[in-house]
C-alpha cells in the first residue's frame, strides 16, 4: 500500500468521524450559484460568503441528490459564537467565524481534502504539539480548533509569527525570483 493510498484511508475514515458527530455535510451547490452569492455580496459591498443553504436539506434531499449523481463538496458546521483561545505570542484572542465566515468546505467535489481538514489530521497523527506558523493564519486558528474538538483530539499550541517581508513590504514568499536557489548561486552564495 503506497503512502498516497493509506493517507486517502485515514482522511476516509476521519471523514466518518465527522459525519458520526454530525459536524459536516454535503452540500451540491453548483458553481453558478456559489458565483452568483458572490455577485450579489459584491454589488451590495457585503461580505462574501456561502449562505451554508445545503446545511439545512432534508434526509430525502440529500438522498435525491446523490441518487442523481449531483456533485457535492463537504463541508465543516461552524459553531455559532466567539471562540477565545490562547495564542503563545498574541495571548489571548476571540473570534467569532459563525458571524464572519460560512461553513468551510473541507473535501472538494473532487474528493481532495483542503488544508484546513488535511492539516488538523495530519497534524494529530504526527503528534505536533505547537503549530508555528505566520500571523496571517491566526483567523483561521478557530476553525482548525473546532476541527480538533470534533475529533475529540486535543489541540497543539499556536504560535503565529509576524511575516517576513521583502523590501517593498510585500509578504516573501519562496516563488519570488529572488528567492531562488540559482539567484544565491548567481551572487556567490554556495552550500559550504
Amino acid at each position: 500500500m503506497s503512502f498516497k493510498s493509506e493517507r486517502i484511508d485515514l482522511y476516509k475514515e476521519m471523514i466518518d468521524k465527522l459525519y458520526a458527530t454530525k459536524s459536516v455535510y454535503r452540500c451540491f451547490c453548483t458553481q453558478k450559484r456559489l458565483e452568483l452569492l458572490r455577485r450579489e455580496a459584491a454589488k451590495n459591498r457585503e461580505t462574501i460568503r456561502y449562505d451554508n443553504r445545503c446545511r439545512s436539506l432534508t434526509k430525502e434531499e440529500v438522498k435525491n441528490n446523490l441518487a442523481n449523481d449531483m456533485p457535492f463538496t463537504l463541508r465543516f458546521r461552524l459553531k455559532e459564537g466567539p471562540l477565545t483561545f490562547k495564542d503563545l505570542v498574541y495571548g489571548s484572542v476571540t473570534r467569532d467565524l459563525s458571524r464572519d465566515e460560512s461553513d468551510p468546505i473541507i473535501i472538494k467535489s473532487d474528493g481532495i481534502p483542503t488544508y484546513h481538514f488535511a492539516n488538523v489530521v495530519d497534524d494529530h497523527f504526527m503528534k505536533i504539539s505547537h503549530v508555528l506558523r505566520g500571523v496571517e493564519w491566526l483567523g483561521s486558528t478557530p476553525k482548525h480548533l473546532m476541527l480538533y474538538e470534533a475529533f475529540g483530539w486535543p489541540a497543539p499550541q499556536f504560535a503565529h509569527l509576524p511575516l517576513i517581508v521583502n523590501k517593498d513590504g510585500s509578504k516573501l514568499s519562496k516563488r519570488h525570483d529572488h528567492i531562488r536557489i540559482d539567484t544565491y548561486r548567481a551572487e556567490g552564495f554556495y552550500p559550504e
